[in-house]
């Protein structure tokens, strides 16, 4: 349970930590090829310009030129896709149009309604909507920011930083006062992958698909009436369960994702058929001819 003060920033520690967060995910499911490295020089389409525009410190300019990054749409935790700044930082062209960067809006799908209220040193890691998760990181202090984190276990493999002697907030003394309601909980962010890994251990999040992961919820072991998605979730967590996750002595990650794949393919079978029989239905209905109506014409 580290304090403030005992946590430091580092840029090399921090691309590090990505890196190996990144590496997990590859050793449980994810492709290769779905981790994306940075060129020597950086990514060429950060640039410090765009970056100013979005009210950016140098030192988050650094950074996210030469953080790796997975494939846009990625899921780094349940409904939590990467923020994936080498697009996010570009005009976005569509049908043959293109429209400009617009800072405002890339600044409130990566760090939420409040990100007036976050300053230069910090930035989004997750690019989403309302239901999406919300991490914060700060180069100033070294710390990322789960903004409405779930409650944990009472031993998580990484507890948030903690308040120091006296009892009040570990961030109040030493920032503005509106920042100081998304900034906790709070971990260093070395201890704050760990707490992502140890969820996906754990199989409170399932990854289903190569860029998909769902949120676990216990009640899905024994209700009775899953509907096709929580089904899904259940079949595809046992199939990591029965192939050895988490340890990786025995864990097979070709055949389990092998056999997700099928689950994936039978499920949406399941629902084609569902899905045509209900059609069907529909139109034999409206080809049924009304007796009544009939009988009373004559």
């Amino acid at each position: 349970m580290p304090t403030l003060d005992e946590i430091t920033y580092s840029r090399e520690a921090t691309i590090a930590a990505v890196r190996d967060y990144y590496q997990f995910l590859t050793n449980m499911f994810l492709p290769e090829d779905f981790v994306h490295e940075p060129p020597a020089e950086g990514w060429p389409t950060v640039s410090k310009e765009r970056v100013a525009e979005l009210g950016k410190n140098d030192e988050v300019f650094e950074l996210m030129r030469r953080l790796p990054y997975v494939a846009k749409e990625t899921q780094l935790l349940g409904h939590a896709s990467v923020a994936y700044w080498p697009k996010l930082l570009t005009d976005h062209v569509w049908l043959g149009g293109v429209t400009p960067f617009n800072s405002e809006k890339v600044r409130i799908i990566t760090e939420g309604l409040d990100w007036e209220d976050v300053p230069s040193s910090a930035f989004g890691l997750i690019c989403g909507g309302r239901n999406s998760e919300t991490f914060i990181l700060d180069t100033k202090f070294g710390t990322v920011h789960w903004l409405e984190a779930p409650d944990f276990d009472e031993n998580p493999i990484r507890k948030p930083i903690t308040e120091p002697p006296g009892g009040s907030d570990p961030f109040e003394d030493c920032t503005p006062e509106n920042e100081h309601g998304w900034r906790k909980p709070a971990w260093s962010i070395p201890d704050f992958f760990e707490v992502l890994k140890n969820e996906l251990r754990t199989l409170k999040h399932v990854p289903v698909k190569p860029h998909q992961i769902d949120w676990w919820f216990d009640e899905y072991e024994t209700k009775q009436d899953l509907d096709k998605f929580d089904s899904l979730i259940v079949a595809v967590r046992h199939a990591y369960q029965e192939h050895g996750w988490p340890d990786l002595s025995v864990y097979n990650k070709d055949k389990c994702q092998d056999a997700i794949s099928r689950l994936n393919e039978e499920s949406s079978q399941r629902w084609q058929k569902q899905h045509d029989e209900m059609l069907k239905q529909r139109w034999k209905h409206l080809e049924t001819p009304n007796t009544e109506q009939n009988t009373g014409d004559r």
